[in-house]
């Protein structure tokens, strides 16, 4: 699969940031949908694991990290 410029952009950011979550993304990175970057990543053998926190306010979120 041919990865677009937002998914290259995104594994750049996991790899040298560690984790992301859609907020950031769309605030740092302009991407407005990230979880179809992700599962364009998924689909082309990246392994991204997804974990879940909540905020302060009770709102669940996840934040996509590179697998080990």
């Amino acid at each position: 699969m041919k990865r677009t410029k937002q998914t290259d952009v995104v594994l750049s950011y996991l790899k040298t940031f560690g984790e992301l979550t859609t907020r950031e993304a769309v605030i740092e990175l302009n991407i407005m949908c990230l979880p179809k970057r992700i599962e364009e990543l998924r689909k082309d053998g990246v392994a991204i694991r997804t974990d879940y926190r909540t905020s302060a306010n009770g709102k669940r979120y996840g934040v996509y990290s590179l697998a080990d």
